[in-house]
């Protein structure tokens, strides 16, 4: 078990709520609610490191068939109890989406928070794996931590990268179109990416 995993068990272990989460938060990003009104079809959606799974069910709720992936089980159980309480529909996968094999192509694809958690040859892996998900159109949402200045190079916790950085990794296969930049303590960029036709 990859250290990063074992941190992510204990942390989820411990909590009784997703309150106790220093990350879970029950708005929807506005990326997840651009890329939503921006998908024509309500086909299939893929939620990476859904957590608790308040983006799945929010997907789910639109009317896409939505797949939830995430390596620890305490978060999907938190997440299989909040899609039962909703009465809704969703397919929840156990596995770490580096090693995860899926024939499926999605027309949507977020990840709030599970890229900036991985280092070195894990974000070249997530790159190759995304990339076989995604069809000519389809659209990929990404939350990722922004890196303040120069010299902000998170050693410790997610990864921060600047918006030419996220832009330089996804090219020339994805297209950056719209971008929306926080700031604060802890700034959280987000994007929406269209995967061009090769």
């Amino acid at each position: 078990m990859s250290s990063r995993k074992q941190i992510y068990e204990i942390m989820y272990k411990r909590a009784t709520d997703e309150s106790q989460l220093e990350w879970h938060r029950e708005e929807i990003p506005m990326f997840v609610g651009k890329a939503v009104a921006q998908v024509v079809r309500r086909g299939k959606a893929l939620d990476l490191g859904c957590g608790t799974g308040v983006h799945s069910l929010y997907l789910a709720q639109q009317g896409f068939r939505v797949t939830a992936i995430d390596f620890v089980s305490s978060a999907l159980d938190f997440a299989r109890k909040r899609a039962n309480e909703a009465g809704v529909e969703i397919q929840f996968v156990h596995a770490d989406i580096l090693e995860w094999e899926t024939p499926d192509h999605f027309d949507l694809i977020i990840d709030s928070g599970c890229l900036h958690s991985m280092r070195g040859d894990s974000r070249k892996r997530y790159k190759v794996q995304l990339l076989k998900w995604l069809d000519p159109s389809s659209l990929y949402g990404l939350l990722h931590f922004a890196k303040r200045h120069f010299f902000d190079f998170g050693l410790v916790g997610p990864q921060r990268k600047t918006r030419e950085d996220i832009e330089r990794f996804f090219a020339p296969e994805l297209r950056l179109t719209e971008f929306y930049a926080e700031t604060g303590k802890k700034p959280l960029n987000q994007y929406l990416f269209l995967a061009k036709d090769q």
